[in-house]
């Protein structure tokens, strides 16, 4: 019985960005400690610094279960996680920077994430490809400047 969860488990795991969304979402309560730490040690409730602070921890954490819960969103909702988990450095000095760099980490890895049933296109074999135009491009510029 146990293995047959372990298997669901797995294949549930493997459609979606499960470790990206694991870590943002674990980023969210590491930044939120330092404005709640304030809060309670110093009566700072109402500050804005400990009202932006939790509220980009907030964000951050939605970011990482919106990811992990709909992961055809995944690259916007780990976007908006990175997007977050910098605007925290103001707010709640991005969890002494460690809650910054797991939002950073689990956001690109939701970026980076590419469902395992996705069609690669071949590359093209044009004469006239990107590489191609980027290097007459770097030539122009540089003989241009000699």
């Amino acid at each position: 019985m146990s293995d047959e969860y372990r298997v669901r488990f797995a294949r549930w795991r493997h459609d979606r960005p499960f470790w990206g969304g694991t870590i943002l979402s674990l980023a969210g309560p590491v930044i939120a400690a330092v404005p709640l730490d304030l809060a309670a040690r110093f009566g700072m409730g109402t500050t804005s610094f400990v009202l932006v602070g939790l509220l980009c921890a907030g964000i951050v954490f939605l970011a990482g279960v919106l990811s992990i819960a709909r992961p055809q969103y995944a690259a916007q909702s780990g976007a908006i996680g990175v997007l977050f988990a910098t605007v925290s450095i103001y707010g709640a000095l991005g969890g002494f920077g460690l809650g910054t760099f797991l939002g950073m980490l689990g956001g690109s890895l939701c970026i980076a994430w590419v469902p395992a049933d996705a069609v690669w296109d071949r590359p093209s074999t044009d004469s006239d490809s990107v590489l191609t135009r980027i290097r007459s491009w770097c030539r122009f510029v540089v003989t241009s400047l000699s």
